[in-house]
């Protein structure tokens, strides 16, 4: 008999990622042609000339975007998009690199930023069965102790993330847990042996104590939203060309666009007001005009945004090595708590929220100034899973 090694969190939530992804080549452009009314031919022709351009978008992109749709876009608009494939490229020009592993490891970039008088949420221990030692943490490695942590934190509730994880792949959010199991959100009871044997695996995570939404932000969210700022950092400051609040729907746990339902909103960077209302929905994303089940989402000004904006900036000059970097960004009643802060920040994300490309003239002289290629197109694109940075 055939006994098949049980999934890690990771290898559950990439295996959704993929099979939620991409459609054939040839199924985007018979579905942009049927959209668009015009030819494969020519909506083939199009889609190469952007490939080959400084966007070097991907067919995903081309039709995410909607950029098939002739008559939406001036050439202006259409060229100031950009491939999300060349985001490590120019992550990389831009920033100092040895500053990676600062910002990556959640352990170490929270305690970074906490010293820094930053608002972050509090890391009640770790779970990593290597010889790493963190100090002033908690470190896990046996079912007891995890049992231990987690019912002495049954009434705050603990969330889970990899110390070093992207696009909250292998998070999780206990439920409830008593003396021998322990349940996640959407999965079923485990035990503590088994949870860190087959659940967690090898990936070390940080464990924190569950924060709240803003009650203004609660009922348009089904847990934790964040506010994404992407932050260039130059000697004259802190400059935030867009601001996206990511909103989870449903059962989703996590905030991540590729997480089927949820809901990315272009945020005004200067007010803190609501713009749009933005869903993946099959091969194109879908803007709403409001919250499909909860009105009063579009025009909403977000709470404490001058204090979020000041913590921002504050944790963006703590990290000024990483010129091109992003931060997630809680809204408690409390105030604004820094989630993470991101060595670069996903080109995908904020031109599918706002619906409209990244390259204004000030973000293109940014990316120019470090180096950035936007000329010839680069032959080699960089894909997220050759990173190798969690284990399934």
């Amino acid at each position: 008999m055939n006994m098949q090694t049980p999934l890690t969190a990771v290898g559950q939530d990439k295996n959704s990622y993929l099979s939620a992804r991409d459609c054939s080549h040839k199924d985007l452009l018979v579905y942009a042609a049927r959209q668009s009314g015009r030819s494969v031919m020519q909506i083939q022709r199009e889609f190469s000339k952007m490939a080959r351009s400084h966007s070097r978008l991907n067919m995903v992109e081309y039709v995410r975007h909607g950029l098939f749709r002739h008559d939406d876009f001036t050439d202006a608009q259409r060229a100031a998009y950009i491939s999300n494939d060349v985001h490590w490229e120019f992550t990389h020009s831009c920033n100092n690199r040895s500053w990676s592993g600062v910002s990556e490891d959640k352990a170490l970039a929270t305690m970074l930023l906490s010293a820094g008088d930053v608002p972050v949420p509090p890391i009640v221990g770790v779970i990593d069965t290597s010889t790493r030692i963190y100090p002033g943490l908690a470190k896990i490695d046996t079912p007891d102790q995890l049992r231990d942590l987690v019912m002495a934190n049954r009434d705050s509730g603990l969330f889970g993330k990899i110390v070093d994880g992207m696009v909250s792949f292998g998070a999780f959010r206990i439920a409830h847990a008593d003396a021998t199991h322990v349940t996640c959100t959407g999965h079923d009871p485990m035990t503590y042996g088994a949870f860190l044997s087959d659940f967690v695996g090898q990936n070390a995570y940080i464990l924190q104590t569950t924060l709240a939404n803003h009650p203004d932000i609660a009922r348009h969210a089904s847990a934790l939203a964040t506010v994404r700022m992407m932050n260039m950092v130059s000697d004259d400051g802190v400059f935030c060309p867009l601001a996206i609040i990511k909103l989870p729907q449903g059962n989703n746990i996590a905030d991540a666009f590729w997480r089927p339902g949820n809901l990315a909103c272009e945020v005004d960077v200067e007010t803190g007001e609501i713009r749009t209302i933005a869903e993946r929905s099959g091969p194109e994303v879908k803007f709403h005009d409001d919250h499909p089940a909860a009105p009063g989402l579009k025009a909403l000004k977000l709470p404490h945004w001058d204090k979020l904006l000041e913590i921002n900036a504050r944790a963006a000059q703590i990290f000024a090595p990483i010129r091109y970097q992003s931060t997630d960004i809680a809204i408690t009643e409390a105030g604004p708590v820094i989630v993470e802060l991101n060595y670069g920040g996903g080109f995908d994300l904020p031109q599918y929220a706002s619906g409209r490309g990244l390259l204004t003239p000030r973000t293109r002289a940014f990316f120019e100034q470090h180096g950035c290629n936007l000329g010839s197109a680069s032959k080699q694109k960089r894909s997220f899973f050759g990173r190798g940075r969690v284990k399934a």
